[in-house]
C-alpha cells in the first residue's frame, strides 16, 4: 500500500526563526510519526502570488486567534499547491485532515473574520484526485476591506478559522479544538465514485492539493459563486501548514476517540470513548463554536446520555433545525497521557 520513496529535503521553512528552535518545534509537534507535509510536488503561483512554497511544510506557526501567520506561502489569486505526506493520512476516528491557513479575527465580538480561502483535494497516487465537498452560504457580494466574513458561511473550506497551533503558543498541531485551523474528515469522500473504483484509497491519502478561491469567480459544488474577505483583487489563501491527524503511524489502540455525527433526521451525536475509561479524558473534553472556546460541560443540559460504560458515552439531541445558527462544532478529549481526539462539524 506505501511506497518506498527517498525523501526530499526542502529548503529551510522558518527563516525568521533559528536552525536550533526550529528543529526544537518539529520535534516537539512529530511523535509518534511526523504529522506535516514533507515534500512540495508541484506549485502554480497565480497572480500577486510569491514566497516559497516550502512554507507550507512542516509544523504550522500560528499566532492565535487575532494574529495570522507571517510564514505561509502565498498562492497567489487562483493559484495552488501539491503537497506530500511521508506518513500517509488514514480514514481513523473523527478528524482525519487539518490545513492551516493564515486567517484571524477582527477585533470586536469576534464573529467575523479575515478569511482568503482555498479548495481542498486529495490523491493516493498523484494522478487522481478527489475535491472535498463545498458549500457557500454567504451572501453574493464582496466583503469591504475591514468588514470580514463570517467564518460559518464556508462549509468544507480551508482558510477559514484561525491557527493557533504551533511552537509560538505550544499548542499540538493535532488537537481538533484548541489548535484551530480547517478540518477534514476523509470520511465523507466515502462514495465518491474514485473510491468505488479502487482509485483512492482512504486508507493512505499520501497529496493534498490546495487551490485558492478566486473571489466572486469560482463556484462551490451548488454552483454558487464564492466571495471571501480580501483587501482587493489580489487577495488569496496563505497556507502554513497541512496536518494528517490520523496518519499511517499514529494509529495508538489509547488515543481518545471523538465522532460527530448528524443524521438525515436532524439528530447530532456525540461518541466519545477511552481504552483506558471514560474517567482517562473526564478533565480533558474541550469544545469551541466557530473557533471560539467552550466549557465541554455546557453542552450537556443540550444532550440525552443514551448510552453509556465505563470506556465510552454517546450524547444525542435534536432534531436540529434546518441552518440552525449554521455554527462550526468541534469536540476534543485529551487523556491523561497527553494523546488527544478529536472531531469537527458544520450545522447549517
Amino acid at each position: 500500500m506505501r511506497q518506498t520513496r527517498t525523501k526530499q529535503r526542502s529548503p529551510p521553512r522558518r527563516g525568521r526563526r533559528t536552525a536550533a528552535v526550529a528543529a526544537l518545534a518539529a520535534l516537539a509537534f512529530s511523535l509518534p510519526g511526523d504529522p506535516h507535509a514533507d515534500n512540495v510536488i508541484s506549485s502554480v503561483i497565480g497572480d500577486f502570488g510569491g514566497s516559497n512554497p516550502s512554507e507550507a511544510l512542516g509544523p504550522p506557526n500560528g499566532g492565535g486567534m487575532f494574529v495570522g501567520s507571517v510564514e505561509a506561502h502565498t498562492l497567489g489569486v487562483g493559484g495552488s499547491v501539491t503537497l506530500e505526506f511521508a506518513n500517509p493520512c488514514v480514514d481513523g476516528p473523527g478528524t482525519d485532515l487539518i490545513v492551516q491557513e493564515n486567517s484571524f479575527l477582527l477585533l470586536g465580538d469576534g464573529s467575523r473574520a479575515f478569511c482568503e480561502t482555498a479548495i481542498v483535494e486529495v490523491s493516493s497516487n498523484n494522478v487522481h484526485w478527489a475535491q472535498f465537498p463545498t458549500v457557500y452560504l454567504g451572501p453574493p457580494v464582496q466583503s469591504g476591506p475591514f468588514d470580514g466574513v463570517e467564518p460559518n458561511w464556508y462549509v468544507g473550506f480551508t482558510g477559514v478559522l484561525p491557527v493557533s497551533a504551533g511552537a509560538t503558543l505550544g499548542v499540538d498541531p493535532l488537537d481538533v479544538v484548541n489548535g484551530g485551523g480547517d478540518a477534514f474528515d476523509l470520511a465523507d469522500l466515502d462514495d465518491h465514485p474514485l473510491v468505488d473504483a479502487g482509485l483512492l484509497s482512504l486508507g493512505s491519502v499520501r497529496y493534498v492539493r490546495i487551490t485558492d478561491v478566486d473571489s466572486g469567480n469560482t463556484l462551490d459544488d451548488n454552483g454558487t459563486l464564492v466571495f471571501d474577505a480580501g483587501l482587493d483583487g489580489s487577495a488569496s489563501a496563505d497556507i502554513d501548514a497541512v496536518t494528517a491527524v490520523n496518519h499511517t503511524l499514529n494509529q495508538s489502540f489509547d488515543r481518545p476517540r471523538v465522532e460527530m455525527t448528524l443524521d438525515d433526521a436532524g439528530f447530532l451525536t456525540i461518541e466519545l470513548a477511552d481504552p483506558n475509561g471514560i474517567a482517562d479524558i473526564k478533565t480533558g473534553l474541550t469544545a469551541s463554536v466557530n473557533g471560539i472556546p467552550i466549557d465541554f460541560f455546557q453542552l450537556l443540559p443540550f444532550f440525552l446520555i443514551t448510552n453509556a460504560t465505563p470506556f465510552s458515552a454517546t450524547l444525542v439531541t435534536g432534531p436540529v433545525p434546518p441552518g440552525f445558527a449554521q455554527v462550526i462544532l468541534r469536540v476534543g478529549a485529551v487523556d491523561n497521557a497527553g494523546l488527544v481526539g478529536g472531531d469537527s462539524l458544520h450545522l447549517y
